[in-house]
C-alpha cells in the first residue's frame, strides 16, 4: 500500500515527510505513543504496531503471558534474548510474505508488530 493510499483510509494520521528512509505514521485510534505505521520507499506500509486490545487472529495480544504466547505460537523464535526476555518472530499464518515481531519482558508479551519478513525499516 501506498502512503496516499494508506492516507485515504482515514485510519492514520500524516506520514513525517522529513524522516529519512522508512516514514512512521499513527493510527489515529492509538494513543499517541503506540499505534506506529512505517513506509518504506521500496514496500510500502512495511509495519503495523499492535495497541490496547488488540490481538492476532489466533489470541495473542499485549499484556499476555510469554507461556500463553509460545502455547499459541510454537514456533516464535528468538532473534536475541529468550521468549522471557526476548525479541523474536512468527510467520503470519496464511501469508508467507509476514511475520509477527514479538518483544516479551519479565515473561509478558510488550510489543507486537505485523511486518513483512524482509522489511527494510530497521533490524
Amino acid at each position: 500500500m501506498t502512503r496516499r493510499q494508506a492516507t485515504a483510509t482515514g485510519a492514520l494520521g500524516a506520514f513525517d515527510a522529513n524522516s529519512p528512509g522508512c516514514a512512521p505514521a499513527h493510527l489515529r485510534a492509538a494513543p499517541t505513543d503506540k499505534g506506529v505505521v512505517l513506509h518504506s520507499p521500496t514496500l510500502g506500509i512495511a509495519t503495523i504496531d499492535a495497541y490496547g486490545s488488540i490481538k492476532t487472529p489466533e489470541g495473542v495480544r499485549l499484556g499476555m503471558s510469554s507461556a500463553d504466547m509460545l502455547r499459541i505460537y510454537p514456533t516464535w523464535q528468538a532473534a536475541d534474548g529468550d521468549a522471557t526476555n526476548g525479541r523474536g518472530f512468527v510467520k503470519a499464518p496464511g501469508n508467507n510474505k509476514a511475520v509477527y515481531r514479538i518483544e516479551t519482558a519479565n515473561g509478558t508479551v510488550e510489543a507486537l508488530t505485523l511486518q513483512y519478513a524482509n522489511q527494510d525499516c530497521y533490524e
